[in-house]
């Protein structure tokens, strides 16, 4: 496992250059990133931007398709993946509201043993706990990793990257994934945020912390990520039925009461 001081990745960009942010992230946020690899890469599907990067096709469906990108390591290597998709029947603030309500969560995914936060820095960053439960005889997986969600006029966006955090040390129930990060862009083809029909693109990689050859990992990905996305697809759309959504700040300045 790679260590990088907390003080050394927490950038002017990132706090907004407020110094007093900077202080509560420092203090607050734990002891450090686990890696110094940061999800970043295009949000639009353009074909040959994506292949002139080092991106190859993996799956084609008819709302989604999922892109994969192979990066070297000093430990054996690191796999990306990139989905790009569309729902006509949720808006992204329905889609978002899927992804960041935890309790909820914790009920409709079945892969969920826990999941809740454990700090919260600001109120669009905090730290989250999450067990996820492997198939027999793998061993279940944990994850300690810093989310900071933000919303513009036109688009949503998570940000997800593992951490260690002196208040939550590893469970000997568990294997503690180290190596985690995940950049979600959502927007309205619409233009409205809260209106039905929204795109998305998904880029993440997950070192399971243990060898998995290439072609299972693929075969893995492109069977569990399409059955994983409708399911918050559904999530969403019930969530949004109910009328209680959480808007991130800075809050869609025509939703402003």
């Amino acid at each position: 496992m790679t260590s990088i001081a907390l003080e050394a990745v927490v950038s002017t960009q990132s706090t907004g250059g407020d110094p007093e942010i900077r202080d509560m992230v420092l203090e607050s946020a734990g002891t450090f990133y686990n890696d110094g690899f940061l999800v970043e890469g295009p949000v639009v599907e353009n074909e040959t931007q994506l292949e002139s990067e080092g991106w190859s096709r993996e799956l084609v469906q008819e709302h989604l398709r999922i892109w994969k990108k192979s990066l070297p390591t000093k430990d054996g290597g690191l796999t990306l993946y990139k989905i790009f998709g569309e729902f006509d029947q949720i808006s992204a603030v329905e889609f978002y509201n899927a992804q960041v309500n935890d309790q909820y969560r914790s009920e409709w995914d079945g892969s969920v043993s826990s999941l809740y936060v454990v700090d919260n820095i600001t109120n669009n960053r905090e730290i989250v706990y999450w067990a996820t439960k492997f198939p027999f005889p793998l061993k279940d997986r944990d994850y300690v990793f810093e989310r900071t969600h933000a919303m513009t006029k036109n688009q949503i966006s998570i940000s997800s990257r593992s951490i260690t955090h002196r208040a939550q040390p590893v469970f000997s129930s568990y294997v503690r994934v180290y190596k985690y990060g995940s950049n979600l862009v959502m927007w309205s083809r619409g233009g409205d945020l809260y209106e039905k029909g929204m795109s998305y693109c998904l880029t993440y990689y997950d070192d399971f912390g243990m060898p998995i050859p290439s072609q299972l990992k693929d075969k893995l990905a492109n069977a569990k990520i399409p059955e994983f996305l409708e399911k918050v697809r559904d999530a969403a759309e019930f969530l949004g039925n109910t009328g209680k959504l959480y808007v991130p700040y800075p809050e869609h300045p025509s939703r402003k009461r």
